[in-house]
């Protein structure tokens, strides 16, 4: 079931990004592995708030940004502290990231006040189980998995989450405990 996951997430990363125009800000960027698909975007921002994976997405970044002309920029920071400007981006990606957030509303806040009217926030994550057995399962794994995994939380609702803090939301595509969607305010 895993393997069955994680291929149909590594078919998703192009498919989230590639066809994104304009100024992106990806939140979370990792190690940078959705900057090589990047390929419509005027400009690609990219926050990390641990310095040495933002180092290896910098790397990665200069990589893709020499093969698609497209300009990439990594800046160390939390998703609840964007240092960039009001009405800054024309979308937001966020993938595998809303799991691990401190503050999931204020991080949600940071992205509307960055994004330019009619922005897109695009996502794929991992969110709390819709059958209640897994819920349940999920909210007693989290305390642990947290600790060996990033702050992961399992149980995380993120959906509602985003609906509570005044967005829309299209579910794209759901699969077991992945979600692809779009908000927008």
């Amino acid at each position: 079931m895993i393997s069955g996951l994680l291929g149909w997430t590594g078919s998703w990363r192009s498919r989230l990004v590639d066809g994104l125009s304009g100024d992106v800000l990806e939140i979370g960027v990792g190690t940078g592995a959705n900057l090589p698909y990047y390929r419509a975007a005027a400009s690609v921002s990219a926050i990390e708030p641990d310095a040495d994976r933002a180092a290896e997405a910098h790397r990665a970044g200069q990589a893709a940004a020499q093969r698609l002309g497209i300009p990439v920029r990594v800046d160390v920071a939390p998703a609840e502290s964007l240092p960039y400007a009001d009405a800054s981006f024309d979308a937001v990606v966020s993938s595998l990231v809303f799991c691990s957030v401190t503050d999931p509303r204020q991080a949600l806040g940071e992205i509307g006040r960055v994004l330019r009217p009619g922005g897109v926030l695009w996502m794929l994550e991992h969110v709390r189980p819709q059958m209640p057995a897994l819920a349940r399962l999920a909210t007693f794994v989290t305390p642990g998995w947290q600790r060996i995994a990033h702050n992961c939380h399992l149980d995380r609702p993120t959906v509602e989450v985003l609906k509570e803090s005044g967005w829309q939301v299209e579910i794209l595509r759901r699969r077991g405990v992945l979600v692809k969607l779009k908000a927008w305010r």
